[in-house]
């Protein structure tokens, strides 16, 4: 197997057979490895035993694709957060996740000058919690860490990253996912004729 890049330590490295088990028709050949940077370990399904080359699914995934609630525009620059993210480019991670809020704040309706006075609107008008606030205050400080470096610290790095990515990823769930995907549940409840009664929402 040639060197391929570990899903947890983020690495190229060579991985450590454990054992293989034919999965059936749908899944292949299935195989236990270790990285031999971290030691951790991975299944990668092959087409065979023999071709351990082509990798056709592996868990953990190393991508994970923005959610496909959010709007495109956010939905273009997160992924490419994401795949900086997956590539090792702390700066182009974290810049991409500053530009994916901007692109949820012109979306959402926020007015001001700047990222910071629009999320700070979105608040106000009670568009997001106070909590939701702070994770998107952290997106942008990450982003702007990434362009432009602080008096503190001139590059941003892999912690950098993977936090300023996730504290994005949840207020991009909180803001569109959840809100859908309760909306469709209602839809469905109402459609089924299943409503709560009077007596069942008191």
């Amino acid at each position: 197997m040639p060197l391929r890049k570990c899903p947890y330590c983020k690495g190229l490295s060579n991985f450590d057979l454990h054992g293989q088990k034919h999965g059936g028709h749908l899944a292949g050949w299935v195989s236990l490895d270790t990285c031999q940077n971290c030691g951790t370990p991975v299944y990668f399904v092959t087409p065979s035993q023999q071709d351990r080359d082509t990798i056709v699914d592996s868990y953990p995934k190393h991508e994970f694709d923005p959610d496909e609630e959010l709007p495109e525009d956010v939905k273009v620059a997160f992924g490419e957060a994401i795949k900086s993210l997956n590539d090792g480019i702390w700066n182009g991670c974290v810049t991409m996740c500053r530009r994916a809020l901007g692109e949820a704040m012109n979306d959402l309706g926020a007015v001001g000058k700047d990222l910071f006075t629009q999320i700070d609107d979105l608040e106000s008008k009670r568009k997001i919690t106070p909590e939701l606030k702070e994770w998107a205050h952290e997106g942008r400080l990450g982003g702007k860490l990434g362009a432009h470096g602080t008096k503190q610290k001139k590059w941003a790095d892999k912690d950098d990253a993977e936090e300023v990515s996730e504290f994005s990823r949840w207020f991009f769930r909180y803001v569109y996912v959840l809100p859908r995907q309760l909306a469709e549940r209602k839809a469905k409840v109402a459609s089924s004729g299943d409503e709560p009664t009077s007596q069942e929402t008191a």
